[in-house]
């Protein structure tokens, strides 16, 4: 589908209310296309939420692990909470500050078919909480076991990135029109050509020692982009490898079908990929075995 057909199919679907629609009795089941949409759309609201306290108060504060949250995190998840309840009643959320929600009867999706949307209102809050600009809210849905839509919308520095199955990878602006540009990974096939992206230092040497040490070195270039941005420069063809020595269902589902849309592959160290995985190393796809191999030693 190119850009003028995904446009005009997002103008068509701008309506849609899938409780009232039916057919048999059961609500229509939204396309991928609809889903996208309503991500997308889900993604403009929260931007204005996290620009909104962006550098200003924060009201930030320590969670029971150690890590931080803010007002801004709180809001865009609840915000996010309630337009999916509205819009698809029956969907199951996950997301990094409430868990499944009281209401949400485990939220799993899979094996009985639920839709699932997993979500995380500021990918990167430490960033954002020191006035970096480099952290986005992550939309993701997963339908009978696969994530069909991702959006990773990073506002302060003016992009979000989209994906969904059989739709193709985009970049666009977090302003103006609907459009954007189609994105892919990149071609170069060696580790000594390659740009490789980690997220945390320490927790990357903690999963891989002295393995990971030496890619980087070999590497052509080695950058510390943290969070949803380094797996998204590798979709759009800027990086070769990203290495996440930690990290969650909501810090990846929205990105897989954006990685994998683009060309590129993510899994944990042993090939296999899930929301489970609880680490991740994103490729163009060129150097994946190659990076695997590595790794395990």
């Amino acid at each position: 589908m190119n850009i003028e057909s995904l446009r005009e199919t997002l103008e068509a679907i701008r309506d849609f209310d899938p409780r009232a629609p039916r057919k048999r009795g059961r609500p229509i089941e939204p396309s991928t296309a609809d889903l996208l949409a309503f991500a997308r759309t889900l993604a403009e609201q929260a931007d204005r939420i996290t620009m909104r306290h962006f550098r200003g108060e924060l009201g930030t504060r320590a969670k029971a692990d150690g890590t931080l949250v803010t007002v801004a995190d709180t809001a865009v998840e609840a915000l996010l909470r309630e337009g999916i309840a509205e819009r698809f009643p029956s969907h199951a959320v996950l997301g990094e500050e409430e868990g499944y929600g009281a209401d949400s009867e485990d939220g799993v999706a899979g094996a009985d078919g639920r839709t699932r949307w997993i979500i995380d209102p500021i990918d990167g809050t430490h960033s954002y909480a020191r006035g970096i600009p480099v952290w986005a809210t992550l939309i993701g849905c997963e339908r009978n076991g696969v994530v069909e839509v991702g959006v990773a919308s990073a506002p302060a520095l003016g992009i979000r990135w989209w994906a969904g199955r059989g739709l193709g990878a985009y970049r666009g602006a977090t302003s103006g029109d609907m459009s954007g540009e189609r994105i892919h990974v990149s071609d170069r096939a060696s580790v000594e050509e390659a740009q490789v992206l980690y997220g945390s230092y320490r927790l990357v040497m903690e999963r891989w020692g002295e393995r990971a040490s030496a890619l980087l070195l070999d590497s052509w270039r080695q950058r510390g982009f943290g969070d949803f941005w380094g797996h998204c420069l590798v979709a759009e063809g800027s990086a070769e490898v990203m290495l996440e020595g930690e990290v969650f269902a909501w810090d990846i589902a929205a990105l897989l079908p954006i990685i994998e849309e683009a060309g590129g592959r993510i899994t944990g160290d042993d090939g296999a990929l899930g929301l489970d995985i609880g680490h991740c190393i994103t490729t163009n796809g060129h150097l994946h075995d190659e990076v695997l191999t590595r790794l395990r030693g």
